[in-house]
């Protein structure tokens, strides 16, 4: 029979290699006993339950086994020639590098045994001779659990003594960090303001990402900032205020959202009032248009939303919560009408000369975030068209802004341009 040329047979594979598991080498445990017995039974016992075992019959050759290969627990005999258990203790105690293992006493039962000494001395624990096999092997298996809690103890404290430090760093970085934004976002704007750099489309919507971005930046610091250190969480929250302080400066000049057509102001602004981030439990905002317009606005879809929006933002952010707003739409020959009025707060009439004025704020508003930038920035920019801008307002009653722009015929601007020259 001929093979199917179409099943080939499958090819052969070799399993993947696995390592095998990493065992960990038995802990170490020293006896220090005078007696052969003692040690052979003891050291029998110990083994076969799985440590591995040195064993010495005098104090001197215990010091030198002891550090020669530091042991994981020592088992010392308390009456012994020579050193007793006691010297020996306190001179494994003053070694530093040997301070730290684990002592249990051996005593024989009709031995006097100082308990008090015997503790003051260093040991951790003692048996009684003749030994019981269950004892001997939970006090041995106690005391080394103490130990490797001590020591994974110690291992997570370097570790944060070791965190902190590169908090400490990050935290200086971070601070120098701030401090070199802070003073050029702060130089920035005042180079745009001093020189009257408005921002075009493109630059706004460069400036709206980056601020999307600082948001989203915002977030993720206050998830982190309760699982670092307290040096370095008081760094990450002043970057999240200049951060904030940013947005809030830039706010007024900046589009809440996409360029919209200017053919239709009224559609423009009732798409502006939709796409608004409005609280509707806190504020009830309606647009009414009167009239019918003719011809066309002088500014475009980015000009108008950079007018329209910071006099809105303000009117809702100086109402209290349940204020009506209204955003009125009057068209009459040759101009537009365009009111925004509010029930907020109100403006000291000795104050409405300057509250166009650049970084400038009524002196009743300091409790609600701004820079005084908005209706600055709508002046400047109506101005060149031949429009203008008036503020009327009352104390406690609320505040109105006129805005007025004028709109040309296009039809007899066409007609114009098609006259032929005589």
């Amino acid at each position: 029979m001929m093979p199917n040329p179409t099943n080939p047979k499958p090819l052969e594979t070799k399993p993947p290699e696995t390592k095998p598991p990493e065992t960990k080498p038995p802990e170490t445990i020293l006896i220090i006993d005078d007696t052969p017995d003692n040690l052979r039974f003891l050291a029998d016992l110990l083994n076969r339950a799985g440590y591995a075992v040195r064993k010495v019959i005098s104090g001197e050759l215990g010091l030198e086994a002891a550090q020669l290969v530091l042991p994981d627990l020592i088992l010392l005999d308390i009456r012994m020639p020579g050193l007793d258990g006691y010297q020996v203790c306190d001179r494994l105690k003053a070694n530093p590098s040997t301070r730290s293992i684990p002592i249990i006493f051996l005593s024989a039962m009709s031995e006097e045994l100082d308990k008090v000494m015997a503790f003051e001395a260093g040991c951790v624990d003692y048996i009684t001779k003749p030994f019981q096999v269950a004892e001997v092997l939970a006090r041995i298996e106690n005391q080394l659990q103490v130990s490797r809690l001590r020591q994974a103890l110690e291992q997570q404290n370097a570790e944060l003594q070791r965190s902190i430090a590169q908090c400490s760093l990050a935290e200086t970085a971070l601070e120098t960090l701030h401090q070199d934004l802070d003073a050029k976002v702060q130089a920035a704007l005042n180079q745009l303001m001093q020189q009257s750099l408005w921002l075009t489309p493109a630059a706004l919507q460069t400036l709206q990402n980056a601020l999307s971005r600082l948001s989203v930046a915002e977030s993720l610091t206050s998830l982190v900032t309760a699982s670092v250190a307290p040096s370095l969480q008081n760094a990450l929250r002043q970057i999240a205020a200049s951060a904030d302080t940013v947005q809030q400066i830039l706010e007024p000049i900046l589009p809440n959202a996409a360029p919209l057509p200017a053919a239709e102001l009224t559609q423009f602004c009732r798409d502006l009032v939709a796409q608004w981030p409005l609280d509707q439990q806190r504020h009830d905002l309606a647009v009414a248009s009167w009239g019918s317009p003719a011809g066309r606005l002088p500014l475009n879809g980015a000009d108008l939303q950079q007018v329209i929006a910071p006099v809105l933002d303000n009117a809702l952010r100086y109402s209290p919560q349940g204020g009506s707003l209204l955003l009125q739409l009057t068209y009459v020959p040759s101009q537009v009408l365009i009111e925004i009025r509010d029930a907020g707060i109100g403006i000291p009439t000795a104050e409405l000369d300057r509250i166009c004025d650049q970084f400038y704020r009524a002196s009743n508003a300091a409790a609600i975030p701004g820079q005084g930038l908005g209706l600055f920035v709508a002046q400047q920019i109506i101005a060149p068209t031949g429009g203008n801008l008036h503020v009327s307002s009352q104390l406690g009653v609320g505040t109105t802004v006129r805005i007025t722009l004028p709109l040309t015929d296009r039809d007899a601007e066409i007609d114009q341009a098609a006259e032929p020259e005589s």
